[in-house]
């Protein structure tokens, strides 16, 4: 990614030295978004393995996905607000010490509050990083910016796929955590430097901007695409280890297959990326999410050793729609785009908090899980008819 243009870390032109600092930069933020990829997710496989440990229960399993997603969500809002008065770098080294302490907590964990504590601490990371991480990514290259969050996104990917091979871990899936706090301590030792957002011009007041924002076509689109991935992300796939497994599955296998898949997400990430330049976002997120219904119900349906072998390519079409997502997310936005992002994503994961904190309201009541995926794979279907209307209607609505 060294397309000709101006150099978002160091001068005006791509000399060596500044296409090195740029690499350096993106490096680092590649890297710091691979390890919290992993974390977002990692107790879902782990899961039967931590259960025994802390005599912990499906539902608890539930409350740590919303807890996560909600931990984003808040800190997304905090970070777009603070974003105004704290520079890019500070939030990121903010985010890795979130991290490397949400890491930490999870380890010594004893008891399933202190598990809730430290994996809260790690969504509480991860909603630091993203707005200034994405408006990052997309300052360090301009005029590329699309390839550079298709690249940036495959950390996300390979992440994920890392965490489903936790389930190597066996009796030792403390150790997971205590490696995973690594690589964060050090990236709050050492944090590279680029060039910053112009805060001369300081944004709206947040409830205006978010008026503003809501009235935007490209910005509704983009939340509806995301949150159909995200649906997917925190239900159907998170609880996709528990469910194979009770179905008879060896776990090794669900780890394998859910790694496959995520590796899977990196070329299909790719192709979306290059849909989305011929055409468009839109188009490309609701073809996205119809393939992903139709890959999902199946999966489910079909006997468990059969249908766990559609985890591949399902989850590598699920996951595949948030980079589309995001492209349109920052098409939508302002050079100082930290802000919006911030409000967008709060929004967007506070649903799926909701969506997380339903399923596991409805576990601790007895509704069988097979149910709770099968209703959940409505959503991309759902979202991809919403998209559908809001663009016909878009189309009517121009002179």
């Amino acid at each position: 990614m060294s397309e000709p243009g101006p150099s978002a870390v160091g001068g005006t032109a791509d000399t060596p030295s500044a296409l090195t600092a740029r690499w350096v930069t993106f490096s680092y933020l590649f890297a710091l978004y691979f390890i919290l990829g992993g974390a977002e997710t990692m107790m879902s496989p782990l899961f039967p393995l931590v259960e025994p440990d802390l005599d912990i229960t499906e539902s608890n399993l539930a409350a740590i996905l919303a807890s996560v997603s909600a931990g984003i969500a808040s800190f997304n809002i905090l970070g777009g607000i603070s974003s105004r008065w704290v520079s890019d770098r500070s939030m990121v080294r903010a985010s890795a010490l979130a991290l490397a302490a949400g890491m930490v907590l999870s380890a010594a964990a004893q008891s399933f509050w202190v598990l809730l504590v430290g994996q809260t601490l790690l969504g509480v990371a991860f909603g630091i990083y993203f707005p200034p991480g994405l408006a990052s990514v997309a300052r360090l290259y301009p005029g590329a910016e699309g390839k550079a969050i298709a690249v940036w996104g495959q950390a996300y990917s390979f992440g994920l796929a890392a965490a489903a091979l936790s389930v190597f871990a066996g009796e030792g899936w403390r150790w997971v955590f205590v490696g995973c706090a690594v690589p964060p301590l050090l990236a709050v030792v050492y944090v590279p430097r680029w060039v910053e957002a112009d805060r001369a011009v300081a944004p709206v007041p947040w409830l205006t901007q978010l008026a503003q924002y809501a009235r935007k076509r490209t910005y509704r689109l983009s939340f509806f695409a995301s949150f159909g991935g995200l649906s997917m992300h925190f239900v159907v796939i998170g609880f996709s280890p528990v469910f194979f497994n009770n179905g008879g599955v060896d776990l090794r296998l669900v780890g394998v297959l859910l790694a496959a898949g995520r590796f899977l997400s990196a070329p299909v990430k790719l192709v979306g990326g290059a849909l989305y330049d011929r055409r468009g976002g839109p188009w490309t997120a609701r073809m996205m999410m119809v393939v992903t219904t139709l890959l999902g119900l199946p999966m489910l349906l079909l006997p468990a050793d059969a249908g766990v072998w559609l985890l591949v390519p399902f989850v590598g079409m699920a996951v595949s729609v948030l980079p589309v997502a995001n492209a349109m997310l920052v098409a939508a936005l302002p050079p100082q785009s930290g802000w919006g992002i911030g409000t967008f994503r709060a929004g967007l994961l506070g649903s799926a908090a909701l969506l997380s904190a339903l399923v596991s309201g409805l576990l601790s009541l007895g509704a069988p899980l097979f149910a709770l995926m099968l209703a959940t794979l409505t959503v991309p279907a759902l979202v991809s008819t919403a998209m559908h209307r809001a663009e016909a209607q878009a189309v009517l609505e121009t002179p």
